[in-house]
């Protein structure tokens, strides 16, 4: 989900041409990142798919989804912890 033509086009130049190579990401490497130095300037490394605008948190959910359909992991892997319920008041022994 989210990958578009375009996106398709930029993983073939960069030789990402499986699901198991997508798989194999890590978010940076799809939008980039900066590399501070200490007393110079930021430098900015842009990604595979920099030029598209794509989001961190949607690079991250493509990842995580190739990794599913690769089976890295299941989707219940993906889901959020539940939360316990809180629990109930204990009355004091008499």
């Amino acid at each position: 989900p989210g990958v578009t033509s375009k996106m398709l086009v930029k993983f073939g130049e960069n030789d990402i041409k499986t699901v198991d190579d997508l798989a194999g990401c890590a978010t940076d490497d799809l939008v980039g990142w900066t590399e501070r130095k200490e007393g110079g300037e930021p430098i900015k490394h842009p990604g595979i798919l920099d030029a598209n605008e794509t989001s961190r948190e949607d690079a991250e959910a493509m990842i995580m989804q190739a990794r599913v359909k690769a089976g890295w992991i299941t989707e219940a892997e993906l889901a959020p912890p539940a939360v316990p319920a809180p629990e109930e008041a204990t009355q004091p022994q008499a």
